[in-house]
Formats: structure tokens, sequence, C-alpha cells
């Protein structure tokens, strides 16, 4: 489901020194957006993502602006629910999903949503979000 814009995922290695600009946007944003999928259990599973070589990869916006035109694809096509979270909320939530790997922050959203383009600076490990997020 995810790719980066030239097609190939990014190793963690690659991630982790792209991750600057990244770990800049997570600390000067109060407020995160997420979307899951219903049943309202809210697992990490449940939310937006998919599998990386560091494991889940749950996708995070900073504004509804920064998802653009493939929210109505993700909610109405798709079945997602948008979730608004403050920045303590989000850390608390990021705390305790040690499923997640990392984060990729404001990805694109290509066609009807079905497939989230990000370059390598829009990624970062689960510890530098944490760290970031001052959890």
């Amino acid at each position: 489901m995810a790719s980066t814009d030239s097609g190939v995922r990014p190793s963690p290695a690659e991630a982790d020194g792209a991750a600057v600009a990244a770990r800049r946007a997570l600390s000067a944003t109060p407020e995160y957006l997420l979307f899951w999928r219903p049943p309202a259990r809210r697992n990490s599973a449940e939310y937006l993502g998919g599998r990386w070589d560091w494991g889940w990869t749950l996708f995070v916006w900073t504004s509804e602006a920064a998802v653009g035109p493939g929210w109505t694809g993700l909610t109405g096509g798709r079945g997602y629910v948008p979730q608004r979270l403050s920045r303590e909320d989000f850390a608390s939530f990021l705390s305790g999903a040690r499923d997640i790997g990392g984060l990729l922050l404001d990805g694109h959203l290509a066609g009807a949503g079905d497939v989230i383009r990000a370059e390598p600076d829009q990624l970062i490990r689960r510890d530098e979000a944490l760290t970031a997020l001052g959890a």
C-alpha cells in the first residue's frame, strides 16, 4: 500500500538519516490526524498504515490540509474515520503501541487514497518520534 515516490521503500538506515525533517515537524505540531477503520477497538493494526522493513508504519498527518484531496477517498470510499489527537494523547498512544516501528508523516495520497507516497525525510522511527514528542 505504501511506497516512496521512486517506488522503493527506504531501509531503516536511510530513513534514520533523513528523519530530521520529520522530527522537526513532529516537534512543531500541537495536534495530529490519524485515520482508523471501525470497529472502535482502535488498536494500532486498525489505523491507516502498512508493513515496511522496520515493522508496522503508522501514517500520520499534521493537518487536514496536509491530507489533501485524498480525504474523500479515505473517509467515503474506504470507510476510515479521522481522529485528531493532541500531542499528549498521540505520545501516549504511540508509547503503548509497541507493534509500531515508525511513522510516515504527511504522506501524499495518490488516486483514491489507495497508495501513499513519501520521501525518506517523511519517515521517522518510533523511538525518535517519541523523543520528538517529549515522551
